[in-house]
């Protein structure tokens, strides 16, 4: 052989192989270079995620029910371990037990399941472990079970995550809880649209009722019955306030309506709502500061039932989440007339 020859170059050995594996990732790692080039590439980091509202609605029900059913066997076991958070604006104790912790750490754990969602509670600074609550959860599949045929019924449309929240009061009238005045004991949440209340329920965990609404739409029970309201002629002429904080309520009834309203008083702002609904009490009203988690589920309720719950300047309630938590402004609930009525209020009230 030639030297030419050997100095032939050996085309074989120098062609390239394409190893399809290899393909593969290459376009996996430049489909994610993309990616990161399109989401971090604008002002905002992460694009929207939108969620059905009626899958929120669904977990509220079942935490509420899930919270007030701890609550029930705190209660039968007697071991409330009550304690003071300390004085509210008008001088009362305000109280905390384990009943209020337990049903807290229940609610959350379940809400867990929107880990975007904006999450406003009532206690939370408060913490406890798994096991400490462990033997109060119910199983969330028998709850679901309960309430699947009502929730079914509610329409639903979705909305992004960065509307929404969601309000909660995992005890309401804890100190009617400790004194043994059941009735007023409620569980509460309130899932809420740029701000306004949309979606509430109510769970009293001592005669097993639930009650939920959403605006627009109505009001329905556990069992999948819508609630209808009584005539405005069938409702006693009965104002409802706090029995805690009744501040100048009564002399400010008996003003507006010359003594022709029974002033009766209640505790918890949940307990107080479902009277208006029930149609055995017309107004509620409070002059002075109030949580909005006390209010919002009400307030969606309300809304779902017609009425209205505004404070004593006339302005709906804003519980969006970086909003003042504490009302302080007063409130009146009402289903028919609101706003002649405040108007008569505030002819009766002293000048700020």
């Amino acid at each position: 052989m030639s030297d030419l020859q050997n100095d032939r170059p050996n085309f074989r050995a120098m062609q390239i192989h394409l190893n399809p594996k290899n393909i593969f990732w290459c376009c996996v790692i430049i489909g994610f270079v993309y990616l990161a080039f399109l989401i971090w590439g604008k002002d905002d980091k992460f694009p929207e995620l939108a969620v059905e509202i009626r899958d929120v609605i669904s977990y509220a029900v079942l935490a509420v029910e899930m919270g007030g059913h701890a609550v029930a066997k705190i209660y039968q076991e007697n071991s409330l371990n009550i304690k003071s958070k300390g004085n509210t604006d008008v001088g009362k104790e305000e109280l905390l037990t384990r009943a209020d912790l337990v049903s807290n750490h229940l609610i959350l754990g379940l809400l867990k399941r929107f880990p975007a969602m904006n999450v406003v509670t009532e206690e939370k600074n408060e913490h406890m472990s798994e096991s400490e609550v462990e033997k109060y959860r119910d199983d969330n599949y028998d709850l679901w079970l309960n309430v699947r045929g009502a929730l079914e019924k509610i329409p639903s449309q979705k909305y992004d995550f960065s509307r929404m929240s969601i309000w909660i009061d995992p005890l309401d009238a804890t100190q009617e809880f400790t004194e043994g005045l059941l009735e007023y004991v409620t569980v509460m949440a309130c899932v809420t649209l740029d701000g306004k209340p949309v979606f509430g329920a109510i769970y009293r965990p001592f005669y097993n009722e639930t009650i939920f609404g959403l605006v627009n739409w109505g009001l329905m029970n556990s069992q999948g019955e819508k609630i209808a309201l009584k005539s405005p002629d069938k409702v006693p002429k009965t104002i409802i306030v706090s029995r805690s904080h009744t501040g100048q309520v009564k002399d400010l009834a008996d003003k507006v309506f010359n003594g022709t309203y029974t002033v009766e008083k209640a505790g918890g702002a949940g307990y107080k709502t479902l009277r208006l609904i029930n149609g055995t009490a017309e107004f509620y009203i409070h002059t002075t500061a109030i949580k909005k988690w006390d209010l919002c589920a009400g307030d969606a309720l309300i809304r779902a039932a017609g009425g209205e719950l505004i404070d004593l300047d006339g302005q709906p309630l804003d519980y969006s989440p970086d909003s003042e938590v504490v009302n302080k402004k007063g409130l009146l609930m009402a289903i028919r007339n609101p706003y002649s009525v405040l108007s008569r209020i505030r002819n009766h009230m002293p000048p700020k």
